[in-house]
């Protein structure tokens, strides 16, 4: 076996490996007698069977299969021994010939590498970095208020109904002439919120309506989509849409939903029992909140600004017609127009990918395992906190951490980010960080 480069220039190169017959032979030989062992041929007892039998039936494709395996282990040990830093994988040369099992003697191979470019990162104080410090606004803390508020408020009972209102009773299928349909469709619990209602004649007959109040309607009319009218009358969707469309609602309660007091009950529910005690801090907690909530933005801020500084500074060359093959081979699914839209995108990532690793290696930046699990559990407080639960006991959010951290592709995901966030901070200890106070709006811009 030989295995011979051809450097072709400083980011590509292409590998040529050769491999007789006579290296592979004792494995392939080794691998028909497993074969002879296991196999059950007709007319031969088991592993009695002649090897000549044995080669005819499956020496060619343990031919093959014993060269994917040299090849494979050529080209990953020369790789490895000489240290080369290759991106993607390696790919089949375009003039490799068509190889004959039966016929040749010698098998010739040829795979193109891509490999990374070599460079020195080089930053100073004289590299300037904005550091976006979020303020809350009045505005941005009276939005907040109102949708605890709208969270926790629950629905009251009314006299009258209004257009907000949530109504509830008997609904019943009836003919043409206000009789009841004899085995039609009837729901007693029946719940219905004027506000869906599309039609304005009907939402009109609901408005002002008080408890034992009779309304016939068209229920097709008043709502429309056939799977909201299925989940209200309790029937499955494809009942609803041949079904005679008159209802009569006899309505049983009027309820209309109020927002949450501003009061103790309300602090309690959003941040936990007597954390907060008055208006004034609860509006002083959520503006801490808002902008503790835009620190994990800023960094991201932080972090592409310094993408952007280092990708223009370095201006790392990549071996870029290679790179197109790779992404075409392993994503055959994409079309042309849509790689090449994505094309430059994806090189700029790959560049702050090599940037961020050769960072962390140079300077043993790793994440721990205690690290990785307060980020599972961060990331679960902040999921709650998107569902409007600002607050959760501790251990369910270690429970539920926990289960994370179960998932392979979880624990990939929350390391890279650990990670690239660390060498984030590790750069920015290099460069002049300039303090930048910003509103919630004039951040928001900064991302349009």
């Amino acid at each position: 076996m030989e295995v011979v480069k051809n450097q072709i220039d400083d980011l590509n190169l292409t590998l040529n490996i050769s491999i007789s017959k006579e290296d592979i032979a004792e494995s392939v030989e080794k691998t028909l007698k497993n074969y002879r062992q296991k196999a059950e041929i007709k007319g031969f007892r088991k592993g009695n069977a002649p090897m000549g039998l044995i080669r005819k039936m499956y020496g060619q494709a343990v031919l093959a299969d014993e060269l994917n395996k040299s090849v494979g282990k050529a080209l990953s040990d020369y790789i490895e021994n000489e240290k080369l830093n290759i991106l993607g994988e390696p790919l089949p040369n375009e003039g490799t010939k068509t190889i004959d099992l039966a016929k040749d003697e010698k098998f010739e191979f040829a795979f193109d590498l891509g490999l990374a470019p070599a460079f020195e990162i080089k930053l100073s104080k004289r590299d300037k970095l904005n550091k976006y410090i979020v303020k809350a606004e009045d505005k941005d803390v009276e939005k907040y208020i109102e949708n605890y508020r709208s969270q926790y408020g629950k629905y009251e009972d009314v006299k009258k109904a209004t257009a907000k209102s949530l109504l509830t009773g008997s609904l019943t299928q009836i003919a043409e002439d206000g009789s009841e349909i004899e085995g039609g469709i009837k729901n007693e619990e029946a719940s219905l919120a004027i506000e869906f209602i599309k039609d304005a004649k009907i939402k009109k007959q609901f408005t002002g309506a008080t408890v034992d109040t009779i309304i016939d309607f068209d229920i097709k009319k008043a709502f429309e989509e056939e799977a909201k009218i299925a989940v209200m009358l309790k029937v499955k969707k494809e009942e609803v849409a041949n079904m005679t469309p008159n209802f009569r609602l006899v309505v049983k309660t009027v309820k209309e939903y109020k927002q949450a007091e501003i009061n103790q009950d309300l602090f309690d529910k959003c941040f936990g029992k007597d954390t907060v005690k008055n208006e004034e801090e609860f509006k002083t907690r959520i503006a801490e909140d808002i902008s503790a909530s835009f620190k994990r933005e800023s960094k991201y801020k932080m972090m592409l600004d310094l993408k952007e500084k280092l990708t223009k500074k370095l201006d790392l060359k990549l071996p870029e017609e290679f790179l197109k093959r790779w992404v075409k081979v392993t994503n055959e699914k994409l079309t042309e127009e849509e790689i090449n839209n994505e094309f430059p995108k994806f090189l700029d990532d790959l560049r702050w990918t090599l940037i961020k690793t050769k960072v962390a290696k140079e300077n043993d930046i790793k994440v721990e395992k205690e690290e990785l699990e307060k980020a599972a559990k961060d990331m679960v407080l902040m999921q709650f906190a998107q569902y409007g639960m600002s607050y959760i006991p501790d251990e369910y959010a270690d429970k539920y951490a926990k289960e994370l951290l179960q998932k392979e592709d979880e624990v990939r995901r929350i390391y890279e980010h650990e990670l690239e966030d660390k060498v984030v901070d590790f750069l920015a200890e290099q460069v002049k960080l300039e303090d930048n106070e910003i509103n919630v709006d004039e951040f928001m811009k900064l991302f349009k």
